[in-house]
């Protein structure tokens, strides 16, 4: 099944199914409630690529999205695949759910049965991602999953306004993930990677 198959089918879960991501989707995303947690907005600083990083044989920069649907064909959620290498046979995922489907297992379930997809038919031999680290929910779900510490990375969080929060006792916990200097405060972001091989000896 070659990935621009893949990215016309709909494929069905238990409570999910994954399907091509539609334009009214892009605005049903926007429309999503915000997350209750304050420190949210810091869960997506971009990573510092160039295409120079990259300009080897057999890389993309092709993005495919797809939507997850709930039972009642809600748009609850997206996964996309970008950084595709070919002669790596690799890629860097991105998901997001919304706020109200959050912690009931459906995020898990959409990467299980993807995953099976892109380890299976799409043979992919690796899957790459980066996490924030303070966003300990999304970290043990990859764990869980099988994904594996590779490095970190120390972003810039500009002048989030959430960092003010840094200074309360409740986000005292918070504080490991964080370097703060004088002009500057660095989010620290987990890079993971899943390999085929780990993926079948985990299913």
């Amino acid at each position: 099944m070659a990935k621009e198959e893949l990215s016309s089918q709909v494929i069905y879960g238990e409570r999910i199914c994954l399907r091509p991501w539609q334009r009214r989707d892009t605005l049903a995303q926007e429309l999503w409630p915000r997350y209750t947690d304050p420190f949210s907005t810091l869960w997506n600083i971009p990573r510092a690529t160039f295409f120079s990083d990259h300009a080897r044989s057999g890389w993309s920069a092709q993005r495919y999205v797809w939507a997850i649907d709930d039972v009642y064909q809600r748009m609850i959620g997206r996964i996309s695949l970008r950084e595709i290498d070919m002669g790596d046979s690799s890629a860097r995922l991105g998901i997001s759910l919304s706020q109200h489907h959050v912690s009931q297992g459906l995020g898990t379930e959409a990467m299980e049965l993807f995953l099976t997809i892109y380890f299976g038919s799409l043979g992919y031999r690796a899957m790459y991602l980066d996490v924030a680290a303070f966003n300990t929910r999304a970290v043990r779900c990859y764990e869980r999953l099988g994904f594996e510490y590779v490095q970190s990375e120390w972003r810039s969080a500009g002048r989030d306004p959430s960092l003010r929060l840094l200074d309360d006792p409740r986000y005292k916990d918070y504080i490991a993930f964080f370097r703060r200097g004088r002009y500057e405060t660095m989010v620290e972001f987990y890079e993971m990677i899943l390999s085929q091989s780990a993926w079948h000896a985990r299913a």
